[in-house]
């Protein structure tokens, strides 16, 4: 199926770009066990449903929230890996998986989207901000991508599959991002950072 390949193609080129970055921002073992720690409190947070959809969506507690945070304090670069990392994580509680591509798209680069919440700048709240709505934003895209192409057939009869995409995955992932956004503004993310990177 073309769209698949196109899918697959555009995986290629995002972890061609990855590894660039890897190569300019190598990752230091301290980073190593940031993103391991992040991604494992992600994970477990994801265990925490509150809403539970059919095909493994739904509203978890804020667990989209540690790799935004973790992109934030130590950069883009190691925010994509934790949530690769994330991502895989989620496999160990079960996986709703009918094609590889499907995989690709709604376990590893929506995850991996929300490591780019850090990639605007983080010095001031408006920067923050605007980098965790794109970096949600990019990761509901690439679930309402999945949602179109692998599960049109769960739509209600009659109703577009886009439509209905759109209102399954922005009513779970995109108000648990917005959430997430929330309760990150109630933290001070200038004294943690600044106490992440005195630890690394």
């Amino acid at each position: 199926m073309i769209v698949n390949i196109i899918i697959v193609l555009f995986t290629v080129c995002i972890f061609i770009l990855y590894g660039i970055s890897l190569k300019k921002n190598p990752l230091s073992t301290k980073k190593l066990v940031a993103i391991g720690m992040y991604a494992a409190i992600g994970f477990l947070l994801y265990l925490i449903h509150f809403i539970s959809y059919p095909q493994g969506g739904g509203i978890t507690l804020f667990s989209m929230l540690p790799i935004m945070l973790l992109s934030i304090f130590y950069g883009p670069t190691t925010g994509v890996t934790g949530g690769l990392v994330f991502g895989l994580l989620k496999l160990l509680n079960g996986v709703f998986i009918v094609h590889p591509v499907q995989f690709l798209l709604d376990y590893i680069l929506s995850n991996m989207a929300l490591g780019l919440a850090g990639a605007f700048g983080t010095n001031t709240r408006l920067r923050t901000n605007i980098g965790a709505f794109i970096a949600v934003s990019l990761s509901v895209l690439v679930s309402i991508v999945s949602g179109v192409v692998f599960f049109g057939q769960y739509s209600p009869s009659g109703m577009n599959i886009w439509i209905y995409s759109c209102i399954y995955n922005i009513s779970s992932a995109g108000v648990e991002g917005i959430l997430s956004i929330i309760f990150m503004n109630f933290l001070p993310l200038i004294k943690l950072k600044k106490l992440a990177l005195k630890q690394s």
